[in-house]
């Protein structure tokens, strides 16, 4: 089994360098080469590497929480609370500079945040607090905050509108190492929580009884899943906007080849998601040039959406023990 799992490291590894080669090798079409790797694709893999391993870890992170698995980083509003306060940025101020921060970043870091805390407080006022509460809250919050988007859009600017709607579909399209350097201080120490939490996490799998009877502080313990997790999802989000289904498609991936172990799965996790978006980014910047001979790239969020998509049907198709409706 170690030898297994060994090859399964080994192999994950191999691929995040090989993305990683071929993606600096093919650039974007109309950009020079000295542009193209000081201030283009290397950020724009370093930013797609860090998006990749954080949303992965993340998704992990909220399957075990909520014990189940179609949980993911976007469950709780996340990415709704983010959406909804970069599109006013967007739409009331045009975007611009917050003491050399993007405002757009600050305010979708800051919606992020809010919508978590929101979806904290609400549930944390039913007298009988439970996981199921919390995610209904978190569905209940992220459709409120889409219906505001959609008012907002509704009172937007041709212009600024097609930039809020560019921003909400999710993009790597990141230019300097700045945002990167910005989102590092935030996924360092979430990431650091999810690794030193593992046996927590094995535990809460198993139910909250079983994990306080084996010595987990349940509450505690919950708080820290919660919200680093959460963390990390708003760290991604505000420089990258919603990029879906990735804290979806590789847990589920990783936990078929190395268990449900989370000190085993969060490395996989890590490495796979690190893999996984440069590629899906890779064939989407280039995906018009090679069909049409275009420039215009599509956005990574568009692909990612488009494989979840499938990817979350097969789940349903495949799960067992659901009763009939007929």
């Amino acid at each position: 089994m170690r030898i297994r799992l060994g090859n399964i490291y080994v192999v994950l590894t191999v691929a995040c360098v090989a993305v990683m080669v071929i993606s600096l090798a093919v650039s974007t079409s109309g950009v020079s080469s000295r542009l193209v790797w000081k201030d283009f694709l290397l950020p724009r893999l370093l930013m797609g590497m860090l998006a990749g391993a954080s949303l992965s870890m993340a998704g992990a992170m909220f399957q075990a929480l909520f014990r189940n698995p179609l949980a993911s980083p976007y469950t709780l509003g996340v990415s709704a609370g983010a959406s909804f306060a970069a599109a006013i940025t967007i739409i009331l101020f045009g975007g611009g500079l917050v003491c050399m921060f993007s405002a757009v970043s600050i305010a979708a870091f800051l919606g992020a945040l809010g919508s978590v805390t929101i979806v904290y407080l609400v549930a944390h006022l039913k007298q009988h607090r439970s996981i199921g509460t919390l995610l209904l809250a978190g569905i209940t919050i992220g459709f409120i905050c889409n219906a505001l988007i959609v008012l907002v859009l509704c009172l937007a600017e041709q212009h600024n509108l097609g930039a809020a709607l560019r921003w909400m579909m999710g993009s790597l399209q990141v230019l300097k190492f700045d945002p990167v350097l910005e989102a590092l201080p935030f996924l360092a120490p979430a990431v650091g929580v999810a690794l030193y939490l593992h046996r927590d996490l094995d535990l809460m799998m198993m139910g909250e009884q079983v994990a306080a009877a084996r010595g987990v502080p349940v509450r505690i313990s919950r708080r820290m899943i919660y919200f680093s997790a959460s963390l990390m999802t708003a760290a991604v989000v505000a420089q990258c906007g919603p990029i879906g289904f990735v804290g979806l498609i590789v847990p589920h991936s990783m936990r078929f080849f190395v268990g449900p172990t989370h000190r085993r799965l969060l490395p996989a996790c890590a490495l796979a998601g690190a893999a996984f978006l440069p590629l899906c980014d890779l064939l989407a910047r280039n995906a018009m040039w090679w069909l049409r001979g275009e420039s215009r790239q599509l956005p990574v969020g568009v692909l990612t959406n488009l494989i979840g998509g499938v990817f979350f049907l097969v789940l349903l198709l495949r799960r067992r023990g659901d009763r009939p409706i007929f």
